[in-house]
Parts: C-alpha cells; sequence; structure tokens
C-alpha cells in the first residue's frame, strides 16, 4: 500500500484523503440556490412570459402579436451543442447584444424596464436581476 508510515507519499496522502473528503460534499451542494432561481423565476414571469410563455418555450399570450415569434429559451443549450451560452444569453437580455427582432420596441426595452426600477424600494440593481433571469433560464433547458 502507498499510504504507509515508511513510504514516502504520507503528506501526498492526505492531501489527497482532505481532498476527496471535501470535494464529494462540495459536489453534491453544486447545485443552483433556489433563492436566486426563484428570483429569476418571478422576473421571467412578469417580464417574459407574456411572450415567452410561463414554460419558455415562445407561447405566450402576447406572441402572435410581435413581428418575430419569440424564441423557445428552453432549447438554448440544445442549440448550442448541449451548452448553455451564459454570458451571451446575459448580454441578449441586458441588451448588450443584438438580435435579430430585438431591434424593435419589442425585447430593446426589456434592461430598461429593469433600469427604471434600479432605485425603487425593494427592487435588486438590473445586471443582478439579469443574472438571477439567465441563471432560472438555464434551469429550464431541454436536454
Amino acid at each position: 500500500m502507498l499510504c504507509t508510515p515508511r513510504s514516502s507519499l504520507p503528506a501526498l496522502c492526505v492531501i489527497a484523503g482532505l481532498l476527496l473528503g471535501v470535494t464529494a460534499p462540495a459536489l453534491a451542494q453544486d447545485k443552483p440556490d433556489p433563492t436566486v432561481i426563484n428570483a429569476g423565476k418571478d422576473d421571467f414571469e412578469w417580464q417574459c412570459a407574456p411572450c415567452h410563455g410561463a414554460d419558455g418555450t415562445g407561447n405566450g399570450p402576447m406572441a402572435k402579436q410581435l413581428i418575430k415569434a419569440p424564441t423557445n429559451l428552453t432549447g438554448i443549450a440544445k442549440n448550442n451543442d448541449g451548452t448553455f451560452p451564459f454570458w451571451r444569453v446575459y448580454r441578449i437580455i441586458s441588451g448588450k447584444k443584438e438580435v435579430l427582432g430585438h431591434e424593435t420596441f419589442q425585447m430593446s426595452e426589456f434592461w430598461k424596464r429593469f433600469t427604471g426600477a434600479e432605485y425603487a424600494f425593494g427592487f435588486l440593481p438590473p445586471h443582478v436581476r439579469v443574472l438571477m433571469l439567465t441563471h432560472y433560464l438555464e434551469t429550464i433547458q431541454q436536454e
């Protein structure tokens, strides 16, 4: 056995044991924080669901009124080789990345809605709200 008092590797064995002991619980806890996800979901239901639908598939009650049909937000990762492009989605929501169809009055105003409430009592800063919303969208991806 490698980890014996006479071997030259006892320190390495202790470090490996500590890492294994710390890593297993850390991996078990590496799940989305419900507080963040629920806050993102609240903003989604309030700001996004009218167009993108309550389930994010693009079938909201306003969808038929739009010039360009809303995107199915549950297929973002699927359309990106199975990886959710977190920062690209963040930039789209925040208006920092142009997307065809968003140049109209529709989606381009989204960031401004958050900015308008920036100093209102009970509202988090816009970038935090967009981060939480992006995290929420990450959780609704279809495989």
